[in-house]
């Protein structure tokens, strides 16, 4: 008994040293190197729950982590208006809800939404609050309240198969749904959840496709869709029509191997993750590829498998680390990078 008691007070005296004796900061991680201006920086990696709630260093040794709320499978993110994030999770079978701003975690599956196998997809509109997200398990598209009561499915003339992206319009009052299989993409009335059009079909034409997959939506309202196997990103405006396309299969900038997520920043910047480089290319409003960042691997800044991205309305990057287990979050170093204060 004693020398349990000893042992006991030695590993508390050990924890405390170290406890007492912060790291040193780790240098800035940006993009692109110098001498060049940087203009990505790398914030943080986002793996559970843990990281959402103000526990000490002592609490997590003695009373372990959360690990109920530690990502597995991420696919795809979503910052909504209240800088919530929402991380689908297909090992899991659910969608993580991390709330910075009051420190705590649950999930869909938590507030008792059923159903949820493989969800994909997630998106909510900035003006209700209303969830909605894809699962390619079952085939359907569910739009849910912010309590987790059941809303609708949302139906097309022709079954979904296997649905994933999705996006909302809040402005425009429009849902889009990318019907992978289809090769098409479903727009719904946002107030009735009624099936509106039909965008695309299969081929490779200016506004056809080759299985679909991550949509986003711009402040202008146009749509930005990733044309998986046509290696490209095609833009619609608001009533579908075609804008313009970019990027082919290949390896060198500006194309893509295996595009997945797309988002836009303030500034009119389109971020296109690709999981065969490992890395985000960024894009000007034309199309014209400007620089990547990340790279291949385990570390800070690093990527394997990368799925979906967001950029919130401060225009930090956050992107799916699907091999690692975690969401990685960048600064993009713009206009409102000088107006606030330096991340936590």
């Amino acid at each position: 008994m004693k020398n349990t008691f000893k042992k006991f007070l030695l590993l508390t005296a050990a924890i405390l040293f170290f406890y007492g004796c912060a790291a040193k900061p780790l240098p800035d991680l940006v993009w692109p190197d110098a001498p060049d201006t940087p203009r990505i920086k790398f914030i943080k990696n986002l793996q559970g729950g843990a990281e959402f709630k103000q526990s000490s260093i002592l609490e997590n040794i003695f009373l372990g982590q959360d690990m109920a709320s530690a990502l597995k499978k991420p696919m795809s993110v979503h910052i909504d208006k209240d800088g919530k994030i929402f991380v689908t999770d297909t090992a899991l079978g659910d969608i993580m809800i991390f709330d910075s701003v009051n420190k705590n975690t649950t999930s869909l599956g938590a507030l008792g939404v059923r159903g949820i196998a493989k969800p994909i997809g997630i998106a909510t509109d900035s003006a209700t609050g209303k969830i909605y997200f894809t699962d390619s398990s079952s085939n359907k598209v569910f739009a849910i309240n912010p309590d987790g009561s059941l809303i609708d499915n949302p139906e097309a003339p022709e079954p979904f198969k296997q649905p994933s992206g999705i996006t909302v319009d809040s402005a425009n009052r429009k849902l889009y749904v990318s019907d992978t299989q289809n090769h098409t993409i479903k727009v719904f009335d946002l107030e009735t959840l009624k099936y509106v059009s039909t965008i695309g079909s299969r081929g490779k034409e200016e506004g056809q496709f080759n299985f679909p997959s991550h949509l986003t939506i711009d402040g202008k309202g146009k749509l930005y869709v990733t044309d998986t196997m046509n290696g490209r990103i095609q833009i619609f405006d608001n009533e579908g029509k075609f804008l313009k396309a970019f990027g082919e299969l290949g390896d060198a900038p500006g194309m893509f191997a295996r595009p997945k997520g797309v988002a836009v920043d303030s500034e009119g910047h389109i971020y296109v993750v690709d999981a065969a480089f490992n890395n985000v290319q960024v894009f000007d409003e034309e199309g014209h590829v400007l620089m990547h960042f990340a790279g291949y691997g385990p570390g800070r800044g690093q990527l394997i498998l990368p799925a979906g991205v967001a950029v919130d309305k401060d225009d930090y990057i956050y992107v799916v680390d699907s091999w690692n287990r975690r969401v990685s979050v960048f600064e993009f170093l713009g206009e409102k990078s000088k107006t606030r204060k330096p991340a936590k």
